[in-house]
Order: structure tokens, then C-alpha cells, then sequence
């Protein structure tokens, strides 16, 4: 029985290993050769099943919860790597499964136990891989999975078959084990750090735009900027700590569906294909798009997971053509309800007749002049007034007109249809080193989307509202800064700000959770004079 005990905790402990080494083969692969990444796609298939969406979304709330509240991270970075950190752990324990599989299946089928581990093994990544896997694919899983099963079983044999720890010895194993795991260990090691290492240096590239410069659109967007330096400098001066107005695109926000890296798509390959009630269908390539009239767009986008006060949302020049005009080159038919949206990575979207139809909606395909990087959409993303994230899809491959309501990938999970902006006000900073007749200047963001910003107040301990200064928005579309000089006698104090939109509503006091049409509430922030 201890044999037993010993045989099944051996092949436990060798599978949970042995995974290591095989998922660092599995991403130099996908980084050398755009092999499949079983263990991201995996974990991606599970999480996408429409009847775990309650599941996902407390994930998520946990996730954003933790993360926003942790000073100078990055709220969609960490919760990436969680997502892949968790994909990997997943993938991990099925090894571990699969090490105490072979050790029960041994006794009956010697070495053949083996060939059975590689073969479920390769089913289970088959029927992952199933949609998007080509002949060379299915060579490779085969290759590795059976050629790992093989390697378990020699493994576990091996360690097995090494003498045990003497009577003299009770306590320890012998100098032959002792030296078979080392061996095994500095192994899987060696093999883990260097496929890790060589795929993060030949990381794959597809020669695309994604990312280059696109050509200057003449605009007004110039003016305008010249107008609000002219403000900064006159009147309005920002205070230091407080977001850029434009996001950087290397700091704009990412949140998607996919556990790996976005996809990649080469634009020489790419179409967009117009269809459904239209009266002439379309085909249109990347030189299509860019040859059409452009028009450049300053906007601001959130994701309807930012908490109060997070930093899932950003600012950028979008360059695009409006939808509409796109619509209009194919002709909708009469009993059009909806536009759909269809992505390569398999995401669906909608937006009813009359928002898609909006001059201000857009297919963009450039961010602060240059291609939208791989991460943000490229080639194409859609920009939509007045909703959240999640109603702007990217990577378009398709849009549709459709006669009935469709609701989108997380529409299909619980959250909420509309996905309308509510108001926002943050808090950025204090600025302690400029205190001026016991005033802490104080600067930061009130966002509504196109219903504007009128008014932003802070108070301090809960007391009476002290107006804030506004900024000139860079568009009707952006968010707007604002700064406010708050006095406060020495000690410890907490600061809460609150904005009202173009039309004096105020924002929404009433704390409301991410789930299911975002978060609601004043933000607040600790100051120690």
C-alpha cells in the first residue's frame, strides 16, 4: 500500500514538473512559429462558456478591486498577467492529474500508460485548437503531447526503479534518488528557462502597420490645442501629478477577451466585410479604408470595469471614417434595427440603427497618428459616443445589419445592453509641495462623455463644497481637467470630488458595484497637511 502511496504522489509530483518544460516549448513555438498556446486557449475556452459569466464577472470584480487599489500599478496590466498567471496554474494541475492518471493506469499497462497520458492529452488540446489549427499544428501537438507522455513515463519509472533509502538511513533517500532528482530538476530547469528565454528573444512579428505612422488629417484639433495652451498659460494652470490631457498610446488602457496576446492580424490579409440587409454587399481591404475620406476624432473611452477612481479609461486623437459613411456605400434595406459587429478573436458587439448612424461614431484605425497597435485593434476598432468599452469592438472583421436585437459576447454574461457613460470625477493629486496659505492645490478628471461637464466640487471631511476651476475640454468628446486650491488646518483630512454634466445633473452619489452598468459614486482621497 505505501508502494502505491509512493507510486501515485511520485507521478503527482513529476507531472506537476514536467509541465513547466512543456509550457515553455509551447510558447517558443508560438512565439517562433504562431503555434497554438494550448494552455492561454484553454483557459479562454473555459471562461468564454456563455453559463460561467456570473463566475467571470465576480473574477473580475475581484480582480479590478485589488488591483486599482494598489498604488502605481496598472490595473489592466496586472489583471493580464493574473488572467495568463492563472492559465498557466490551470494548465499545471492538469499535469498533475495526468502524473497521477499514469501511475494508477502503470500497473495494468506498463510503459503503454504512457501512450495513453500523450494521447488524452493531445484529444484535449485537439478539441481546443479545433477552429483555428492547421495541418503543421496538429504535427506539433501530436509531437509534443505524445513525446511528453513517453517523458513522464520514463520519469516516474525511473525514479521508481532507483533503489530505496536504507534501514541504516530511515529518513532520507538514498545518494541514487538524491542524485536522479537533481538531475530531473536542474533538467526541467535548464529547459523551462531556455525555451522562455529564446521565445521572449525571437518573439514573433508580423509585418503589418500595426503601430506606424499614419498621415496628418488636416483638422481643427490644432486650433483647438492652441486655444487651451493659451488657457494653461493664462489662467488655468495644471497641477503637477494630474494625467495628460492625450494618452500616451503606449498607456492606453487594454482590456479584452483574449488570455494571450491580442491577435495579430496582417493587414494584406485583412477585409472588412459589409453584409446582412444591405443592398449591395462590400469587401473593403486596409487600402480601401485608407483611401476614403478621414477624419480625426479627440475622445475619451472607458471600460465599464473601471471602479471610481480607477485607470481603465484614457484619451486619444482617433483617425478614422464614420460608419455611417460605410453604411451608406452598401445601401440598408428597410427594417434595419441593429448593426452588428463580429471580430477575429470571435468577440461580438451591437449598437442600434440610430447610434450607428451618429457622425460621431467611427471605424478607426489610427490612435495620436499612428496604426493602432496589435493590443488596441489593428487594423480597425470602433469608437461610439456615450458608452462604455465593451460597445466598441476591435479587430473587425465584419459588420452586419441585422432585423433583430443581438446581444453581444457580454451582453450574453449579464451585463448591461446599453452600456451608457455615467459621470465620473477623480482625484489625481495633491500637490504638497506648493502649499500656499495652508491651500493644497489639487488636480484631476471629470469625464460624461457628450453630455459635458459644467461644474466639478471637492470637500474636505465632509463640509461645505469648494468649487473646482475647469479646463477647456479638448473636445466635446473628452474628458476635462480641473484644479482646485483645498484648505485644510494641519492634519489628516479626506477629500471627495463630485462633477455635473453640460446641463447641471449631478453625478450619481449612490455607490453602485461594476456589475451590471458600472460603478456609480464619489471618489475620495486621503490628505495629510
Amino acid at each position: 500500500m505505501a508502494d502505491r502511496r509512493t507510486h501515485i504522489l511520485t507521478g503527482a509530483g513529476v507531472g506537476f514538473a514536467l509541465t513547466a518544460p512543456l509550457l515553455a516549448l509551447m510558447y517558443l513555438a508560438s512565439r517562433v512559429a504562431n503555434l497554438p498556446m494550448v494552455a492561454f486557449d484553454l483557459f479562454e475556452s473555459i471562461v468564454r462558456i456563455p453559463q460561467l459569466g456570473g463566475v467571470v464577472t465576480k473574477a473580475i470584480d475581484l480582480m479590478v478591486g485589488i488591483f486599482s487599489r494598489l498604488p502605481g500599478v496598472s490595473t489592466d496590466s496586472a489583471s493580464k498577467g493574473f488572467e495568463q498567471f492563472s492559465a498557466l496554474a490551470q494548465f499545471m494541475v492538469i499535469g498533475l492529474v495526468a502524473g497521477v492518471i499514469y501511475a494508477l493506469l502503470e500497473p495494468q499497462l506498463k510503459r503503454q500508460a504512457g501512450m495513453v497520458i500523450g494521447v488524452i492529452t493531445l484529444g484535449i488540446a485537439l478539441l481546443v485548437e479545433s477552429s483555428k489549427i492547421d495541418t503543421l499544428g496538429i504535427v506539433w501537438l501530436g509531437v509534443l503531447f505524445i513525446g511528453w507522455g513517453y517523458v513522464l513515463a520514463w520519469c516516474i519509472d525511473k525514479f521508481m526503479s532507483l533503489p530505496a533509502a536504507t534501514v541504516a538511513q530511515p529518513d532520507t533517500v538514498n545518494n541514487s534518488r538524491r542524485q536522479f532528482l537533481y538531475q530531473f530538476g536542474g533538467s526541467a530547469i535548464a529547459v523551462t528557462l531556455a525555451a522562455w528565454g529564446l521565445g521572449g528573444l525571437l518573439n514573433r512579428k508580423v509585418d503589418t502597420s500595426a503601430g506606424q505612422a499614419i498621415a496628418a488629417v488636416p483638422t481643427n484639433t490644432a486650433a483647438t490645442e492652441a486655444a487651451n495652451a493659451t488657457e494653461q498659460s493664462g489662467v488655468f494652470t495644471i497641477v503637477p501629478g494630474t494625467r495628460p490631457e492625450i494618452t500616451p498610446n503606449d498607456n492606453f488602457y487594454r482590456v479584452d477577451v483574449n488570455v494571450a496576446s491580442a491577435p495579430a492580424v496582417d493587414e494584406k490579409k485583412w477585409n472588412l466585410s459589409v453584409e446582412g440587409l444591405v443592398k449591395q454587399q462590400l469587401l473593403l481591404s486596409y487600402d480601401d479604408i485608407l483611401k476614403m475620406a478621414p477624419v480625426e476624432q479627440t475622445a475619451t473611452l472607458q471600460c465599464i470595469s473601471n471602479p471610481v477612481g480607477g485607470n481603465l479609461i484614457s484619451t486619444t486623437r482617433w483617425t478614422a471614417v464614420r460608419l455611417r459613411d460605410v453604411l451608406n456605400m452598401a445601401g440598408l434595406k428597410d427594417g434595419v434595427v441593429e448593426i452588428k459587429f463580429t471580430c477575429s478573436d470571435g468577440y461580438t458587439e451591437s449598437l442600434p440603427l440610430e447610434s450607428a448612424m451618429d457622425e460621431r461614431t467611427l471605424l478607426t484605425y489610427a490612435m495620436n497618428g499612428k496604426a493602432l497597435a496589435d493590443i488596441h485593434g489593428f487594423p480597425m476598432r470602433l469608437f461610439v459616443p456615450n458608452r462604455y468599452g465593451m460597445k466598441n469592438p476591435k479587430w473587425i472583421i465584419k459588420i452586419e445589419a441585422i432585423s433583430e436585437p443581438h446581444d453581444g459576447y457580454w451582453v450574453v454574461r449579464g451585463w448591461d445592453k446599453n452600456a451608457f457613460l455615467k459621470t465620473v470625477s477623480v482625484i489625481d493629486t495633491f500637490d504638497r509641495d506648493h502649499i500656499s496659505d495652508g491651500a493644497v492645490p489639487a488636480g484631476g478628471i471629470a469625464f460624461s462623455g457628450p453630455r459635458g461637464i459644467s461644474k466639478v466640487e471637492l470637500s474636505v471631511d465632509n463640509g461645505p463644497w469648494q468649487p473646482a476651476q475647469l479646463k477647456s475640454p479638448l473636445s466635446p468628446l473628452t474628458w476635462i481637467l480641473w484644479r482646485a486650491n483645498v484648505k485644510a488646518a494641519k492634519g489628516h483630512h479626506n477629500v471627495r470630488v463630485r462633477a455635473y454634466e453640460g446641463d447641471g445633473t449631478p453625478q450619481i452619489e449612490a455607490e453602485a458595484p461594476l456589475h451590471p452598468s458600472g460603478a456609480s459614486g464619489y471618489n475620495d482621497m486621503d490628505l495629510d497637511v
